[in-house]
């Protein structure tokens, strides 16, 4: 029987509040976030990678496994706090393609 591949969707997010000063600290608060609520293994399934982050702005892609978009979206919503200080992570859009997702993100992050 043949195997259908995992295919990848990329998240375009926009932070509020206190921003994660590079790409480093964002990808480990969302994977702070994936492991408290769906373990170790729900971590490794997401197959979450940071893409690109502008701390100026605070604007970011993630790719993530199609499978599991929707465990990442739920992880990235119950993020509120970070150094103690809240902050928002919204997810903008979602796409197949980087380059449809930066060409429909209102700030490209580049």
């Amino acid at each position: 029987m043949p195997v259908r591949r995992l295919r990848k969707r990329y998240l375009g997010l926009k932070v509020e509040g206190n921003l994660p000063g590079d790409g480093r600290e964002l990808e480990e608060l969302l994977l702070k976030a994936i492991l408290s609520l769906f373990g170790q293994d729900g971590a490794s399934r997401a197959g979450l990678r940071l893409v690109e982050y502008d701390a100026s702005r605070g604007v970011g892609i993630v790719r993530c496994w199609h499978k599991h978009m929707g465990l990442v979206r739920a992880a990235i919503a119950s993020i509120t706090e970070h150094d103690g200080k809240p902050v928002a992570i919204h997810v903008v859009d979602a796409s197949g393609t980087l380059r449809a997702l930066r060409k429909r993100l209102p700030s490209r992050a580049r």
